[in-house]
């Protein structure tokens, strides 16, 4: 029975670590989920601003920004477990610190804009060494399978985190939200104490004779030289950059304002809609291994960015007044839940494939540096969006910034496609899977 047990697991799961760190991920990530959706109606109860609503979540951007590219050089250089269990052990104190201090009643917002960037540089360190240990602990050929299970996580978590937490907020408040989501972060660091961390092997030469802080400056360069010599990830970067800093805003600022400022929905009935982005994470998840196969990565990748504007586009005609007064509530909620489940598994179909290539032609002992300087640069006009967002808002109809947003994506999705720069990229990636098959 027990080996009938192991065999289903490693069917499930591919193997016990790779388990563990799926498991520990999804109890922080609903955490991360119910703490969103509270953090967000509390700042609009607190001021009633989109401006508000913009400036802390370009505080929580202000670490990834500034910091990505050193915690990158952390991860290749530092014990990759303990970053990932201290990292969620602060995560859960600094929650559960809000918690009592809401409790007691002197939460300002001030205090919300220091816990929360504390928080955003836990996950800063917490991000590239999780997504440079991955490949490590699987085998090759189960890449794509372990990328879509942390797609499902993630899909899967961003559904339960918006329900729990409108019914937490509906039931308890924001105090059993705080409380929620700093225990889930303690019981993800508690399930991945027990990971086995494979092994960073070293391919820096000269590195490790060096003192600690030249070692981490010679490390720095060589993983920004590794990224500007290889042309394909400098144009991919570049075109991340782009769309980052026209999606984020537009699902984190522009949508839930529109949701609560204008439609005037209760928090659960945001959340609902909310949840229909993530079962589009499950569909896409349940697709794409099968998609992976008859279609290359890049089209999959840029088929997906367009089409994703075209939507968010759409958006902006529901949200027009003389629309969505026409059809009424329930009509609007169907139109905008059908247009976050469509983006939700075309988004799959752009992460995925992507993360795939990535692990398979990075070296490890780049992986942490890659993902670091990728995160960092890519977000890195970000911030001034979210904040610049709010402003607009606050003076410009929601309608007009899906419209123009969308449409913006959709022509950088079609920009993609006819990149030489990118088919490039991707055509390094196939060569390195046939030669995986020849060894």
């Amino acid at each position: 029975m027990a080996k009938d047990k192991q065999t289903l697991g490693q069917r499930l799961f591919i193997n016990r670590d790779f388990g563990l760190l799926f498991w520990g991920r999804l109890v922080s990530q609903v955490g991360d989920g119910v703490h969103y959706l509270a953090l967000t109606w509390l700042v609009l109860d607190l001021t009633g601003s989109g401006t508000a609503l913009g400036a802390m979540l370009f505080a929580s951007s202000i670490p990834m920004v500034a910091l990505a590219p050193f915690t990158g050089v952390l991860a290749d250089l530092w014990n990759r477990k303990t970053i990932v269990v201290a990292m969620d052990v602060l995560r859960g104190l600094i929650i559960l610190g809000l918690a009592v201090i809401f409790r007691s009643g002197h939460l300002t917002m001030p205090i919300l804009y220091v816990a929360t960037i504390l928080s955003s540089l836990c996950g800063v360190l917490f991000g590239p060494a999780i997504s440079a240990t991955i490949p490590g602990l699987v085998k090759k050929d189960e890449l794509v399978k372990a990328n879509s299970l942390n797609n499902l996580s993630r899909g899967a978590t961003m559904i339960i985190g918006p329900v729990l937490g409108a019914f937490l907020l509906g039931t308890t408040g924001y105090f059993g939200v705080f409380l929620i989501n700093g225990i889930a972060f303690l019981l993800s660091a508690l399930s991945e104490v027990f990971i086995r961390f494979p092994q960073v092997v070293r391919e820096d030469k000269g590195v490790a004779d060096l003192s600690a802080s030249r070692q981490f400056l010679q490390s720095f360069r060589q993983g920004f030289v590794y990224i500007w010599q290889n042309v394909g990830l400098r144009t991919l970067i570049l075109f991340a950059t782009a769309l980052n800093f026209l999606g984020a805003p537009l699902m984190n600022v522009v949508f839930p304002y529109f949701g609560k400022e204008v439609l005037l929905l209760e928090a659960q009935q945001y959340g609902t809609v909310q949840a229909m982005l993530p079962v589009g994470f499950l569909i896409g998840t349940a697709l794409v291994g099968y998609l992976a196969k008859k279609f290359r990565k890049e089209s999959l990748l840029t088929s997906g960015i367009t089409m994703q504007g075209l939507i968010a586009g759409l958006l902006g005609v529901f949200a027009l007044p003389a629309v969505y007064g026409r059809a009424g509530l329930p009509m609007t909620l169907a139109a905008l839940s059908s247009s976050l489940l469509a983006i939700g598994v075309l988004n799959t179909f752009v992460n995925v494939p992507l993360q795939v290539m990535l692990q398979e032609t990075v070296p490890d002992a780049y992986r942490g540096r890659v993902y670091g300087l990728m995160d960092s640069i890519g977000q890195m006009l970000v911030p001034l969006s979210m904040a610049f967002s709010g402003v607009l808002v606050d003076n410009f109809s929601t309608a007009s910034l899906f419209m123009v947003s969308g449409l913006v994506t959709a022509a950088l999705g079609l920009s993609m496609a006819s990149s030489s720069k990118i088919k490039l990229l991707y055509a390094q990636d196939t060569a390195s899977r046939e030669l995986a098959r020849e060894s």
